[in-house]
């Protein structure tokens, strides 16, 4: 019989300020998740035991997905622990019915370290919200991503 390792997220895993939380341990952290990523046995110290590789072509964004946003509306940063393998990528997070309004980290130490927008993102109650992952383009970049959180940071 195989020993199991237990494996513990950070307690932001539960904060209650989270619009969404992942850790990619698991391809089940992938779910909802369109386009390539692949899941990889790096990751920063309290991040579990794995992160997402996000690498692609020309067109871009090469991962995406939709997450509801609070349900009463509020203010938004984004957030993670980023590794560049390349020459890095980025994370853009924007309300889906006006993508022109985005806040954004970009990731470019070839070390695990905290990235946070600068800014935040209005979101008003029960609008839905768009993360779009990239890393390369005509010249091939790769980045590993891990404890991705949109996190609420205020009220209207």
């Amino acid at each position: 019989m195989q020993a199991c390792n237990k494996v513990e997220l950070p307690s932001s895993a539960n904060d209650a300020s989270d619009v969404y939380f992942t850790s990619f341990e698991s391809t089940a952290d992938t779910s909802g998740w369109i386009g390539g990523m692949s899941i990889e046995s790096d990751a920063p110290v309290n991040g579990g035991a794995r992160s997402v590789m996000i690498s692609g072509g020309c067109i871009h964004p090469h991962a995406a997905r939709v997450v509801e946003g609070p349900s009463n509306g509020g203010y938004l940063s984004l957030q993670c622990w980023g590794k560049n393998l390349a020459i890095g990528g980025g994370i853009v997070l924007y309300r889906r019915v006006d993508p022109s309004r985005r806040i954004e980290v970009s990731v470019t130490d070839t070390v695990w370290s905290f990235i946070q927008s600068d800014e935040t993102l209005f979101c008003p109650a029960g609008e839905q919200l768009v993360l779009e992952m990239s890393s390369g383009g005509i010249v091939y970049s790769a980045m590993l991503i891990d404890l991705l959180t949109v996190k609420k940071t205020g009220d209207n």
